[in-house]
């Protein structure tokens, strides 16, 4: 078991190091500042209090004179990049799941720290349940096709990271291969709550999952 884990821990590590040289990581273009649209809910000045609000969620840090985001403000965008589909799952439902931080040193005397969930009565319900839910892809593997992949409900922008905490991320591994694409997609899996995950923070994750048309 521990050599499986180890070996996994190794391909998902190179594969997103290799991932992360030929695209981007899942990020909002709307707070990173790659969608410049007058038009956009989220101008292009509040990529900093953004930014402020996950230091201030992961690092415990904010500038006094930024505005930091709520949950409802994340939340409340979410409806202008996915929908939900018929008999799907909101995002929000994931959303409010609330994050404990956590730390400890390991044998070598390293601090490592993170967020657990602490799910909400609802989200319980549908642990082990099949779902259908509507998001983003971002790739796991250098391949035009995916098998490990994350899901979220804002469009691949950032090279390096993420812009959302682990409440609003799913890892989802498919029955199948399927194609990498830019696009919002369904998708149709079982899925686990992770109470524990102190080496990736997953919260989630969509088991023989498949993409719907």
């Amino acid at each position: 078991m521990r050599a499986e884990r180890l070996k996994r821990i190794g391909k998902i590590i190179v594969k997103s190091i290799f991932a992360l040289l030929i695209m981007g990581v899942i990020g909002m273009p709307f707070f990173t500042g790659g969608l410049k649209d007058p038009g956009n809910p989220l101008s292009h000045k509040k990529v900093t209090g953004f930014d402020s609000y996950v230091r201030k969620v992961f690092m415990q840090e904010s500038e006094p004179s930024e505005k930091i985001f709520t949950l409802d403000d994340l939340l409340s965008n979410i409806e202008n990049f996915v929908r939900t589909p018929d008999g799907g799952t909101k995002w929000d439902m994931f959303g409010r799941t609330i994050q404990i931080p956590y730390s400890y040193h390991d044998k070598d005397g390293i601090e490592w720290s993170g967020v657990r969930p602490d799910f909400p009565d609802e989200l319980k319900q549908l642990d082990g349940i099949e779902i259908i839910i509507q998001g983003f892809m971002f790739p796991l593997d250098p391949t035009e096709k995916q098998k490990l992949f994350l899901l979220g409900p804002f469009p691949v922008s950032c090279p390096y990271h993420y812009h959302v905490t682990p409440n609003l991320i799913l890892e989802v591994h498919a029955r199948h291969p399927v194609f990498f694409t830019y696009d919002a997609v369904n998708v149709k899996g079982t899925l686990e709550l992770v109470p524990k995950d102190d080496e990736y923070n997953v919260f989630f994750r969509l088991k023989n999952a498949e993409l719907l048309e």
